[in-house]
């Protein structure tokens, strides 16, 4: 039915009632998140109050990522039917797990790396890409399904109800390994869930200042000292080489070179218990980095001479949680997308039951097809898709295992969601996208009302030759009206500052040369805010981006992608701006 590179799929890879039920889901999680932020719910601490919206948010999916470490823990592989009548998480935690497999190398990684999520991956394949989740997410919970999460979990299923008893997390001192409960939230912004978290700990000998970098140093500690006879551990990001194939040697001389350099090898070894010579060991590597996590990178990165892998293995590192990605961050940045669906009114009941609506998401389908052959046809190249590519492209990584398959067949490697990258790099390379993508299909990319990136001499006249010397594509060149907005390119994955994040908005659009017709306004949260200690700009919520953008090649030939259908072109209606403000949606 559709060409990706050599090969064609027997039917869409993502189907219009996955793409409906996605919808469903981000409305959920939208009206979840206007309870949240605007405080609709009663039930909510008084200490909320007092914050912006946006740490309000940020407190909430804090506690959200914490329910679901709970869940995965205790949670046990059981049939489809089973599982959504009785085991299928809360709305929150069903928000933390959709953005976890929003990164499926690091997520199909950390499945086999941890194993806390040894049963989730065994439900990657037969649970995830076999339900309705937008429709499940909506129903009341069942009398079995809510007495199963409080004996599996010892919290409420209501994640409103559960903030009464979730004041606090355990943590463990990085240097004592003293437990210590610290607050989520506090009246002088150090909690956890909080930007300037910071933590005293309580035994006398010890009292070190616990952040979430020494945190981080102990975390990776841990995973380096990691040895099960018979099995094999990995330091995180090393499992999946740039190529996006699993590579086990990699990981494994990854591990090795870092236990047999002189910064982290074992040393002085006094004792013959196995268990305590590896606690020696672990404290040994902390004290010798200081507990700080600046020192800990410039180490790695000199122990491993400056590889990116080195970075890549680093970016893993930067809290205390098991997971491989900021899921805190993960959920946040998913938001920003979820935002602008909603701007357009694709998160509305009914969107697309209206007539000739319902074609939207047929070319949405066929646009995603179109953006995997382009990744089969040019290997070494990073393409930016647009919003309306980006929301099939997230509802085909829900499925989480067949997402990974459906790669490997189609595009001959798994394809990542890069999810922190700088705006200059997002910016060029959506550029490149734009000329493949014409070149290739001889249609426009973007027909949001943003002017084309300029197209070289060379570029111009390798497009006219291909037109006489290839079989046109059968993308539609105009699409529906309402589609339009929706071609504008999706940037939620640009490295986010916390005013981003507050606002939903960014300071300058990703793409520049579209800044001037279409630049997304900026509505900052309103409300009581506290005092954040920070003179001028926050500090950036992200990670720092590893992979170089590469140079775009331009090759493959066209292939037949569906039926036109033919339709007056429409003027392109300006953008829709991200900051508009967006209450409460309804459901179906």
């Amino acid at each position: 039915m559709f060409a990706i590179g050599s090969q064609r799929t027997p039917c869409s890879l993502v189907s219009s009632e996955q793409l409906k039920g996605h919808l469903r889901l981000l409305r959920a999680f939208h009206n979840m998140r206007i309870t949240v932020e605007d405080c609709k719910d009663p039930r909510l601490p008084a200490l909320l109050t007092q914050m912006d919206k946006r740490s309000r948010w940020t407190w909430f999916v804090t506690l959200a990522v914490d329910r679901f470490e709970r869940w995965v823990k205790n949670l046990q592989f059981v049939p489809l039917e089973k599982f959504t009548s009785k085991h299928f998480p809360p709305l929150d935690v069903w928000m933390v797990w959709h953005a976890y497999l929003l990164n499926p190398c690091w997520y199909a990684e950390d499945c086999e790396r941890l194993l806390i999520l040894q049963q989730l991956r065994l439900l990657n394949m037969f649970v995830v890409a076999s339900i309705n989740v937008g429709k499940l997410a909506r129903h009341t919970p069942s009398e079995g399904r809510t007495a199963s999460w409080h004996k599996k979990t010892g919290t409420y299923f209501d994640p409103f109800e559960a903030m009464a008893d979730s004041t606090h997390k355990q943590l463990e001192c990085p240097r004592c390994r003293t437990r210590v409960f610290v607050p989520f939230a506090n009246d002088n912004c150090t909690g956890y869930a909080e930007e300037k978290f910071a933590a005293l700990c309580p035994l006398p000998g010890c009292r070190l200042k616990i952040t979430r970098s020494n945190l981080a140093v102990a975390k990776f500690a841990r995973d380096l000292i990691e040895h099960e006879e018979g099995t094999d551990s990995y330091m995180a990001g090393t499992l999946y080489n740039a190529a996006g194939k699993r590579d086990a040697r990699q990981a494994k001389e990854a591990k090795e070179l870092l236990t047999r350099s002189p910064q982290f090898s074992q040393k002085n070894i006094t004792t013959t218990l196995e268990r305590i010579a590896r606690l020696d060991w672990e404290k040994d590597i902390k004290e010798s980095v200081g507990y700080s996590l600046q020192k800990l990178k410039e180490t790695v990165i000199e122990v491993m001479q400056g590889s990116p892998l080195a970075y890549k293995i680093l970016n893993a590192y930067q809290d205390d949680r098991p997971f491989s990605i900021d899921l805190v961050e993960a959920v946040l940045r998913q938001g920003i997308f979820t935002k602008k669906m909603g701007d357009m009114g694709w998160l509305q009941s009914a969107a697309f039951k209206e007539g000739t609506k319902a074609r939207i998401l047929e070319d949405c389908i066929a646009r995603y097809h179109g953006f995997l052959d382009l990744m089969a046809s040019s290997p070494g190249t990073m393409f930016v898709p647009t919003l309306d590519i980006d929301l099939v492209w997230h509802s085909h990584q829900l499925m989480a295992s067949r997402y990974l398959i459906d790669c490997e067949i189609y595009v001959g490697r798994s394809i990542d969601h890069e999810h922190t990258v700088e705006e200059s790099r997002l910016s060029l390379a959506f550029d490149e996208t734009c000329h493949a993508w014409l070149s290739r299909f001889h249609v426009p990319y973007m027909q949001c009302g943003c002017p084309p990136p300029d197209e070289t001499v060379l570029q111009k006249l390798i497009r006219i030759l291909r037109t006489y010397t290839q079989r046109h594509s059968n993308l539609h060149d105009s699409l529906h009206v309402d589609h339009l907005p929706a071609t504008h390119p999706s940037t939620h994955n640009v490295m986010l500052t916390f005013q981003r994040i507050a606002s939903g908005s960014f300071g300058s659009t990703s793409h520049h040369r579209h800044a001037g017709a279409n630049s997304p306004g900026q509505t900052r949260a309103k409300g009581k805010k506290r005092d954040d200690g920070h003179g001028g700009e926050k500090p950036t919520f992200t990670k720092p981006d590893l992979q170089p953008p590469m140079p775009w090649m331009e090759t493959g030939s066209l292939d037949k992608l569906r039926k036109p259908v033919s339709l007056p072109v429409n003027p392109a209606p300006p953008y829709i701006t991200f900051g508009t403000d967006v209450r409460l949606l309804p459901d179906v």
